[in-house]
């Protein structure tokens, strides 16, 4: 069986610093769906707005063999500060002996390997200021469906946090309240919802969904005075709020 929440294997780390472009990941997380992290890419100068968009190209892989487990990277952007954020979703891997995580993009200087049972060296520019937690929905989390957010990152100047829900069987979210669409009744909250206090503080949220999880992609302001999050289930009623205090 596997946990109502996320636990972290590995801390941050820094991957590549060379001056202009700094690549470092948020954390490796098991959580209910499976491994989980967030690629956080610094790039300067900032790309012109409206050009292509670079794809990325992240998998896990054990030296020798010729196949390995494939990322759906997901991308939350904000070209202002010149970072990239980019959600790494691996499913369940059940080969945890020697794997290697690798990373390609067109803004890197070279390709990235990490040997993630290799000695960890902790990043000092990608900071988890707040851990990941699960939220307990009132009366326990026994309805099939486990929800659960990523803490939060500190990166250049950002934060950014992940809320997720996933479902033990197909059809749990299709239930009423969890419609995550903007197609939803205009009076209805989305059913998962990340704010931040004072309002000024949230900068781009990504919706995604699938018939066992659905999930929302924060990014936030790291400003210099104190910020609470407030992470919300509203189908079950389930919450967390944490004060991360300024930069």
């Amino acid at each position: 069986m596997h946990s109502d929440g996320p636990t972290l294997l590995r801390p941050p780390e820094t991957l590549v610093d060379t001056p202009g472009t700094r690549l470092s990941h948020g954390g490796l997380l098991e959580t209910p769906a499976g491994l989980l992290t967030v690629l956080a890419l610094e790039h300067r100068p900032v790309p012109p707005a409206g050009g292509a968009v670079s794809p990325w190209l992240v998998y896990l892989t054990v030296p020798g063999r010729p196949y390995g487990t494939l990322a759906l990277p997901g991308l939350v952007d904000d070209p202002e500060y010149g970072v990239q954020f980019v959600v790494c979703q691996f499913g369940r891997v059940a080969q945890r002996s020697g794997p290697v995580l690798v990373v390609h993009h067109s803004l890197l200087p070279r390709s990235v390997g990490l040997f993630l049972d290799a000695a960890v060296t902790p990043s000092t520019v990608a900071e988890l200021v707040a851990e990941p937690a699960p939220l307990e929905p009132p009366g326990g989390g026994e309805n099939g469906i486990r929800v659960w957010h990523s803490g939060a990152l500190r990166v250049g100047g950002l934060l950014y946090t992940r809320l997720e829900a996933t479902a033990d069987r197909p059809g749990l979210l299709t239930a009423p309240g969890w419609d995550p669409s903007p197609y939803r009744p205009a009076d209805s909250p989305p059913p998962l919802e990340v704010r931040a206090e004072p309002r000024g503080g949230q900068r781009h949220d990504a919706r995604s969904w699938g018939e066992e999880y659905s999930a929302v992609d924060a990014v936030l302001l790291a400003g210099d005075t104190p910020l609470r999050i407030d992470w919300t289930c509203h189908p079950l009623g389930a919450s967390d709020s944490r004060v991360i205090e300024g930069s």
